[in-house]
């Protein structure tokens, strides 16, 4: 049974979430990465991601200024480097110099994209929305790149600047809602690794 509850108490369900870094690049020529929890693909053709921004981030200004950036969902492996720059402000660090992150020149765009990560979209800012105290960009992809990397690699965020990962294990099955298919099987077994 459902109970009223405060909305800051019942949000904290939308954790797991994944992980995505946002590159910008100013036009002095200043890389920044910022972790986004708020993304998700808005448009199937054109391809296109909606990210949502705090409006007083760095990010956001230079996404004002260049109307482009990299959306990156980065392994694993690469967490130390994804909650450091989730820790400090553009405003006031150059956060490239502070992480290993190997980073590749885009071929539509300037903001560089990040070796080794799962997947990277180019994306340029087709609009953008005032979303209260957030800004949302909608990027139009302009072109996209994978790794060897497994999407169970991926980063998600457990609350709190908790990052980890989901595993499967034990027993799983996929599940097709498809209206052919007639019977659901259960999926269980996720574990996290933090």
């Amino acid at each position: 049974m459902l109970k009223n509850n405060d909305i800051e108490g019942v949000v904290k369900y939308r954790f797991p979430e994944a992980v995505a870094l946002i590159i910008t690049k100013n036009k002095t020529g200043k890389v920044d990465l910022c972790p986004v929890g708020f993304f998700t693909l808005a448009s199937w053709e054109p391809k296109a991601w909606v990210i949502s921004v705090y409006k007083t981030h760095y990010t956001t200004s230079v996404l004002k200024d260049t109307k482009e950036f990299v959306l990156c969902l980065p392994s694993f492996e690469q967490v130390e480097d994804v909650l450091y720059c989730g820790s400090v402000h553009g405003w006031k660090i150059d956060k490239t110099k502070n992480i290993k992150l190997k980073f590749i020149q885009s071929k539509h765009i300037k903001p560089p994209l990040i070796d080794n990560s799962i997947a990277c979209f180019e994306c340029k800012v087709a609009e953008e929305y005032d979303a209260m105290d957030h800004v949302l960009f909608l990027g139009e992809v302009v072109a996209s790149y994978e790794s060897n990397k497994n999407w169970k690699d991926k980063i998600y965020n457990w609350d709190d600047k908790k990052l980890g990962t989901l595993k499967l294990g034990g027993k799983s099955k996929k599940i097709n809602y498809s209206p052919s298919f007639k019977s659901l099987t259960n999926v269980t077994g996720w574990k996290l690794k933090i």
